[in-house]
């Protein structure tokens, strides 16, 4: 396929659950903390935290707290713990999730533009970047980089922005609630991954279950009844 071929002028990636394979880690280092300060630390837990933003994140963790430990971490005191150990994590190896790496080459390969849109911090960001590689995108957009995280759109726009493309152009894929929300209000198209679960719906969207042996001819066709629409 050629990139005038692709009916998107810019693809802005999710990071975490989308186009790398990290929330198994981030729900096994939140039981690890959370457990070693007497709390438990459920699947139902996870999902609730999936997507961020971390502030968010971090009242949830000191909400689920034993009574008798709650006065001893102020406000991001946990998520700073949690965030630590996830750069290192992520520094040494991080997956990409099944079918990104083969996608993301595919847009790579025919100079489509991208961007990397991630409810996570700067530090964790570039820990993933370690592993996954910086030459994919064009820009960078981490929670540390807005006034406000998802579900506000404004991170999607901004990388919009900085591409130098109409948001309005750009596809978004993205796998969570918080995110799709953030897609969808952006103005932007959204590829949503259902993976984890049933995501929002809306006049510019489709769905996949996974990235897996999707190729962008398939994107293409997923989308192209919207945009004769649209």
């Amino acid at each position: 396929m050629l990139i005038s071929d692709f009916p998107f002028k810019a693809v802005l990636w999710d990071m975490d659950g989308t186009l790398i394979d990290s929330e198994p880690i981030w729900i096994g280092e939140e039981r690890r903390i959370m457990e070693s300060l007497g709390a438990t630390w459920s699947k139902e837990d996870a999902l609730y935290c999936i997507g961020g933003p971390m502030s968010r994140v971090d009242a949830y963790m000191r909400s689920k707290l034993p009574e008798n430990r709650r006065g001893e971490f102020g406000e991001y005191d946990l998520t700073r713990i949690l965030l630590n150990s996830m750069v290192e994590r992520f520094k040494t190896d991080v997956p990409f999730s099944p079918g990104a790496k083969e996608l993301i080459d595919q847009m790579y390969e025919v100079a489509i533009p991208m961007a990397l849109v991630t409810a996570s911090s700067r530090a964790i960001m570039e820990g993933a970047l370690t592993s996954i590689g910086t030459h994919y995108f064009k820009t960078t957009i981490s929670d540390n980089d807005v006034e406000r995280s998802k579900p506000d759109p404004q991170g999607y726009q901004l990388a919009a922005s900085r591409i130098g493309v109409p948001i309005q152009d750009c596809l978004v894929i993205e796998d969570s609630i918080t995110g799709a929300t953030a897609a969808i209000a952006s103005g932007a198209y959204l590829l949503g991954i259902t993976h984890s679960g049933p995501l929002p719906s809306a006049e510019k969207v489709c769905h996949v279950e996974n990235l897996i042996a999707l190729e962008l001819s398939g994107i293409v066709e997923l989308f192209q009844p919207l945009l004769v629409k649209n």
